[in-house]
């Protein structure tokens, strides 16, 4: 690419209305005094291909601010790439119009031809490379490094280590982030499992205990049952409720012999008396009290009679085996009483308080016993389920570190390759710098590792040390680095270029030289003898002006 010329100025910072030059195809020299604009002649082309400054303002002052008129034209033509011409104008005010060969276009139409801004400026300006941050030169020096392959890349490492990464990587950041990812992961999961398993190897180490037998059962059961059948004689044994008891069977006797049965008896004898008499007296119905003629009523009235003997006779029947039962259980419970009614009552409650002491020893002993034996079984099962997560843990845990340090081994070596593969690119490029050389990896003084960098120099020396003329030329091999390795191929726009006199042809490559002579006005030149005839006569006219001030002073 390179700029065949400005066509029209109009309101451009302190360019006259109308101004126009042709550009050399390979060279072109704007020289003049301080002040005379020659950087402004510079800009003209970064502003109208990119709308920023020189070093990259996308918000710079451009309208002359001594005009009345508030739109900004500059119109140029220029060759791209594939040689072909284009005219673009672009004329801003308060709203912006871009012409490219006849056509308004949008901004993003003419990244075609500088594909990205701050390369571009870089290879337009030398300088601009210098005013970036180290992260940023880094980043744009990276972006502009030749691509290689990843199964290219992989070759650039020994056998070993492609066994150890197994595959070729396609993406070598990506690849180191998930490194650092997985690695913080497991270091996490790693630490946490050291707390587990310290914890899991206190609990497996734990005294289990052992399980104990209870030898008196037998003992306890027949405790147990001398004590009920005591019981069983004491919830009888109480002499008061004894003795009502008896009194209240003696007494329902009584009213059994006295009383029930002598009225039963009384009834019986009553209609028997009846039935004898039947035949002897008049006969009477009982129920309709008619006296009764013929055989068959007196017949009924036998049988009526007969069936109330034999009510009273099982009546009488019912009441006699009560009688006997009662008489059966009061003699029970008089036995009961009058055994209980003696001394020995004490000596059997004091046998059975005895006992009940025996059998609570007893049953405390068997309890305790109980109780270790479920607490043996639950420690046994704990320590039992904690050696077995603690097999596990350590199992998992080994295959922890493992993966940890396989991780490990794969990122160093990524990072390595990383290194590989900017030498190799650093090769590749290595055609287009003299004596500037960049280098992308440095040795850590501390630990011996190896780690990426970009530190510039000049035959062997820090750009910050270099001498102005240096840093000068130091510019144009970094420009032309970035020129010829991104394909942009811009013009480099050389200014300040006094500063050095060695500045060399760069082959494919316009070169836009800017140079301060003192005494000149702006003037656009294209051979060099032209700007040397302007320099000698700049310094005839200084010497001559030193002459005319220091003969009077010496005088």
């Amino acid at each position: 690419m390179y700029i065949k010329s400005i066509n029209n100025v109009i309101g451009y910072k302190n360019l006259p209305d109308g101004f126009n030059i042709e550009f050399d195809e390979n060279k072109t020299y704007i020289i003049g005094a301080n002040f005379q604009g020659k950087t402004t002649v510079g800009s003209v082309f970064n502003w109208c291909l990119t709308n920023t400054s020189l070093y990259g303002k996308e918000k710079e002052q451009v309208a002359n601010d001594t005009r009345k008129g508030k739109n900004v034209i500059v119109d140029i033509t220029f060759v791209d790439n594939f040689g072909i011409e284009h005219r673009l104008v672009r004329d801003k005010g308060k709203e912006l119009h871009l012409t490219l060969d006849g056509k308004e276009i949008k901004q993003e139409s003419l990244v075609q031809f500088y594909k990205d801004k701050d390369i571009f400026l870089v290879a337009h300006n030398p300088y601009y490379f210098w005013t970036l941050e180290p992260k940023e030169q880094k980043d744009l020096i990276r972006s502009i490094l030749p691509n290689i392959e990843p199964i290219e890349a992989f070759k650039l490492l020994p056998e070993y280590d492609r066994q150890i990464l197994e595959n070729p990587i396609e993406n070598l950041s990506s690849y180191t982030n998930k490194k650092n990812q997985e690695i913080d992961r497991l270091e996490k999961e790693y630490n946490r499992n050291i707390g587990m398993i310290e914890t899991l190897k206190t609990i497996a180490l734990e005294q289990e205990g052992s399980i104990l037998n209870f030898d008196k059962e037998e003992e306890l059961k027949v405790l147990q049952e001398k004590y009920r059948n005591i019981s069983e004689s004491f919830n009888n044994a109480n002499l008061e409720t004894l003795k009502r008891n008896i009194d209240g069977i003696n007494r329902r006797l009584k009213e059994i012999l006295t009383e029930d049965l002598a009225k039963i008896s009384e009834q019986y004898d009553r209609e028997n008396n009846k039935l004898k008499n039947i035949d002897k007296e008049q006969s009477i119905c009982p129920s309709c009290m008619q006296e009764i003629k013929n055989n068959e009523a007196k017949e009924n009235l036998i049988k009526f009679f007969q069936k109330e003997m034999n009510n009273l006779k099982g009546k009488a029947n019912i009441l006699k085996e009560n009688a006997k039962n009662l008489t059966a259980e009061k003699k029970e419970k008089q036995e009961l009483y009058n055994k209980l009614n003696t001394s020995n009552m004490k000596i059997l409650q004091t046998e059975k308080e005895e006992i009940k002491n025996k059998i609570d020893i007893l049953q405390k002993e068997k309890n305790d016993i109980l109780f270790h034996n479920k607490e043996v079984e639950i420690k046994m099962k704990k320590v039992q389920e904690a050696k077995s997560t603690l097999k596990s843990c350590e199992t998992a845990q080994k295959e922890i570190q493992e993966q940890l340090e396989l991780n490990k081994k794969q990122k160093k070596i990524a990072d390595k390759l990383k290194i590989l593969v900017i030498e190799a690119q650093k090769e590749k490029i290595r055609k287009y710098l003299n004596k500037v050389d960049i280098e992308f990896s440095k040795i850590v003084k501390t630990t011996g590792e190896i780690t990426e960098c970009c530190n510039i120099q000049y035959e062997g020396r820090d750009y910050k040390k270099l001498s102005k003329s240096e840093q000068a030329r130091a510019c144009l091999e970094i420009s032309n680095v970035f020129n010829n390795i991104s394909g942009i191929n811009a013009p480099i726009f050389f200014d300040d270029s006094e500063s050095t006199t060695d500045i060399q042809d760069i082959p494919n490559t316009q070169l836009i030289i800017s140079t301060v002579i003192k005494y000149n006005k702006l003037e656009i030149l294209y051979d060099y003898a032209d700007v040397l005839d302007r320099k000698e006569k700049s310094i005839k006219k200084e010497i001559k002006e030193r002459s005319c001030y220091e003969i009077p002073l010496a005088a």
